[in-house]
């Protein structure tokens, strides 16, 4: 007999996340009690179809009027803006001219999720060209602990 046994299918990349070529098909600036600028962000898949919404939040520096004088760290939106090939403006009173990125084509990352839902998307992209610095990146965020919500994929198998 040449087959003796059953083979367990291993998990060998050891990951609970993923990345997928999106394309950004809604965007908006909305209120956050929060963060200065909170975008939300629709995605969807270039492969296979599949829609991801997101948040990316925004903190601004600002002088004794309140004008917007450049962004806190992290500066998530201008990594989107980087990642989307555009050009980021902020008027004085911290709007965004986030129409641009219609139609725009990102990497995004998204990962199983401890929450409500089974998978979540993160709220970092990345160019198409750059993927492992996405993952790379994302994996720094979960050696400190976050997102909270990541689920670690289960070593004991």
């Amino acid at each position: 007999m040449a087959i003796t046994g059953t083979k367990v299918k291993t998990n060998t990349s050891n990951k609970n996340w993923f990345i997928n070529h999106c394309k950004i098909v809604e965007i908006e600036q909305i209120d956050s009690q929060y963060n200065d600028c909170s975008i939300r962000l629709k995605y969807e898949d270039v492969d296979s179809g599949y829609n991801y919404t997101a948040f990316i939040n925004q903190n601004f520096e600002k002088d004794n009027n309140g004008i917007v004088t450049g962004l806190k760290y992290p500066d998530d939106v201008n990594t989107l803006y980087l990642a989307a090939n555009a050009d980021l403006n902020v008027s004085d009173v911290g709007e965004v001219n986030v129409e641009t990125l219609i139609g725009k084509e990102v990497a995004v990352l998204n990962y199983k999720s401890t929450g409500k839902y089974k998978n979540a998307t993160w709220g970092v992209v990345s160019s198409l060209d750059k993927t492992d610095e996405l993952g790379k990146r994302f994996m720094d965020q979960v050696a400190k602990g976050y997102p909270k919500n990541y689920m670690q994929p289960d070593t004991s198998a």
